[in-house]
């Protein structure tokens, strides 16, 4: 009896490659998986700009609740003291500027800082930090639904804003603002630029 090793090589044969057609085909689904899922994978990285902006956002509203708190707990006119540091009022509220929210979100000074915040992307580690800005004042910057009138600087604004944005140009921030003639202060992002 003979062996017949043959046709299990030409099995084995058939087996060790794609043929161009099955090759052609995987290309071209990969490709179409590309084309439709490419701009969700490259769309990430502004989504987590806008979330870090999010989450600053309702870290700040939180740190503003839990002042106020505090403002009235103490009947306090001129500042008080927020876990170690001491916050300035403005209207009896928070004063908006850098000092407070840094003081508000715990974030440390920066080592660096560029006054070119509207030309010069912030090269701080997460982000930079603008306050006392005011209509009239180089390099204000209105927030959309809350303009500032221009009363000699009496309503100012503060912002933060995400490392590799420019503040003016870019929408990428959240803001505090002391409306001290109104006695409101506002808090919020602008997102549509992340």
């Amino acid at each position: 009896m003979r062996n017949q090793p043959w046709p299990k090589q030409q099995q084995r044969k058939q087996q060790q490659g794609f043929t161009l057609i099955e090759l052609i085909v995987a290309l071209v689904i990969v490709a179409t998986l590309a084309v439709v899922a490419a701009p969700r994978f490259l769309n990430f990285s502004n989504n987590a700009f806008e979330a870090s902006i999010k989450g600053v956002e309702a870290a700040l509203a939180s740190s503003l609740s839990f002042a106020d708190a505090k403002i009235a707990i103490d009947n306090a006119d001129t500042s008080i003291d927020y876990q170690g540091q001491t916050i300035s009022l403005t209207g009896g509220m928070p004063a908006a500027s850098a000092g407070t929210l840094r003081a508000l979100l715990n974030i440390e000074v920066p080592p660096s800082w560029t006054r070119n915040w509207q030309t010069v992307p912030c090269s701080e580690p997460e982000f930079c930090i603008l306050g006392n800005m005011f209509p009239g004042k180089n390099g204000y910057v209105a927030v959309p639904d809350y303009p500032l009138t221009q009363n000699g600087g009496q309503d100012r604004a503060s912002y933060i804003w995400p490392r590799g944005y420019v503040l003016k140009s870019n929408g990428c921030y959240a803001f505090y603002i002391n409306e001290a003639t109104k006695g409101v202060y506002y808090s919020g992002s602008i997102v549509e630029g992340c």
